[in-house]
């Protein structure tokens, strides 16, 4: 790009942000601190794995047996012994069963591995954010860019259309030069309306991600890209798939919990169910009588009886301690608990076999994507090289144009095929740098072959 279409291109891209002097300018390798400080889903995540975190603080209580204390009033009237009862019930009863404390020490676990998914699944979020961000980012500086070239070569094409025109009148040029300039002005002017339009759409894209209302994008450095040796890269990255790719560690620790499932189900159809439960119990009760003597105050005359029955304003509360313990075997509920650990098998061997599967295909994935890469590096290659070519054709066009020793339509031919080359140089270059994005993604890293 020549020093006057990268002033045109500054100019196009502040007219297009609409940048004041506070626009907030973000560089392409600071894009992870923006992710982290701006993603809304990432928020989310983090809320999630805070309510995550009181379950896991507070798992050890599960281990604890029942403990449940009661102390309650209560009256009871009794009309055949001719006297009411009232007074307090406190009971305190523990129960520990055995089985359920094996189940908590394996829901325990499926606790665990849920706590980590969960962190996985923010460290894998964080990744698709990154990636989907500077995806756009480089997308918003691809389409400015082919902006640029439009609004150049739309503005090129009219100066040629008014030259030729004038050309025309003086009957140097043909009709039909003049014809195929006029087409190639409104093909150029076509160009520059949609270019504009497809830029306005990216940034509004990448503004509204992380609602960023006034901002300007840096260049991306210019770098040289070279090939990834395909062999050397496959052995390199193939068998640490399972370790670094996000969609294989998730399948993996959903077979684990899938796993710890099943030997859940395992337990409740062939573990006895062993229970201990002690308890304490306490009453203290007033009996009232129906009639009475003052001078016999502990006593009271049941006529219904015809005698004295004792009058107790306080007796002695009634106390009970006892223990027992045992085992239950369920009969008929065994039969549904055969459903679910048959279930849970067939669950277990198909998050196994899509675990298998998905590690197959991505790295058949991992090895398309370097193909790919290799090939679009010797396309950008190709095209640097026919861009310097192409502008030194020109250059010597554009003499020959002047002395007279080349014709309009020559000058056209080569000025056409220079911004062809030029776009293409600029295509392959963000197309490169997006392909390597998706290959870092892919490995767990995004960034990673961009630093």
């Amino acid at each position: 790009m020549n020093s006057r279409r990268f002033v045109i291109f500054l100019l196009c891209i502040s007219l297009a942000w609409g940048k004041s002097a506070s626009a907030e300018v973000v560089d392409f390798f600071e894009l992870p601190k923006v992710v982290g400080e701006k993603s809304y889903q990432l928020k989310l995540k983090e809320i999630e794995i805070q309510k995550k975190k009181v379950d896991m603080d507070t798992r050890n209580i599960r281990y604890l047996p029942t403990l449940n204390f009661e102390h309650a009033p209560f009256f009871e009237k009794i009309p055949s012994d001719g006297f009411d009862k009232k007074g307090f019930v406190t009971s305190l009863n523990l129960n520990w069963n055995l089985q359920e404390q094996g189940n908590v020490f394996l829901t325990n676990l499926i606790m665990e591995l849920e706590y980590e998914r969960l962190l996985l699944e923010y460290r894998a979020l964080f990744q698709k954010e990154l990636y989907d961000q500077a995806f756009q980012y480089s997308e918003t500086l691809k389409l400015l860019a082919f902006y640029d070239y439009d609004f150049s070569n739309e503005t090129d094409s009219e100066k040629q259309l008014e030259t030729i025109q004038k050309l025309y009148k003086q009957g140097i040029e043909s009709y039909l030069v003049t014809q195929n300039s006029k087409v190639d002005y409104f093909f150029y002017k076509y160009n520059a309306i949609k270019s504009r339009l497809d830029q306005q759409k990216s940034q509004s894209t990448f503004r509204r991600k992380f609602l960023l209302k006034d901002v300007t994008l840096k260049e991306i450095p210019e770098r040289e890209f070279s090939i990834l040796p395909l062999k050397e890269t496959m052995d390199e990255y193939e068998k640490n798939l399972s370790a670094i790719n996000f969609d294989i560690v998730l399948s993996i620790n959903q077979v684990k919990i899938l796993e710890i499932e099943k030997q859940v189900r395992f337990n409740e159809m062939w573990v006895p169910d062993f229970f201990v439960n002690m308890y304490q119990n306490n009453s203290r009760q007033t009996i009232y009588g129906i009639n009475g003597s003052f001078s016999q105050p502990n006593f009271v005359y049941d006529y219904s009886r015809g005698d004295f029955s004792l009058y107790a304003n306080n007796p002695d509360p009634y106390s009970s301690t006892g223990a027992n313990f045992g085992v239950r075997i369920p009969l008929f509920n065994r039969w549904l608990s055969k459903n679910e650990l048959d279930k849970s098998k067939i669950e277990v061997k198909l998050a196994k076999s899509q675990s298998e599967f998905l590690r197959e295909n991505t790295a058949l994935y991992l090895f398309e994507l370097i193909q790919q890469h290799n090939n679009l590096v010797e396309l950008y290659n190709i095209s640097v090289e026919s861009r310097k070519t192409a502008e030194e054709n020109f250059s010597i066009m554009e003499r020959a144009y002047k002395t007279g020793s080349a014709s309009i339509v020559e000058l056209q031919t080569v000025d056409r095929r220079q911004r062809d080359v030029n776009r293409n140089a600029i295509q392959n270059k963000y197309d490169l740098i997006q392909l390597r994005l998706e290959i870092g993604l892919l490995l767990g890293d995004t960034m990673k072959f961009l630093r």
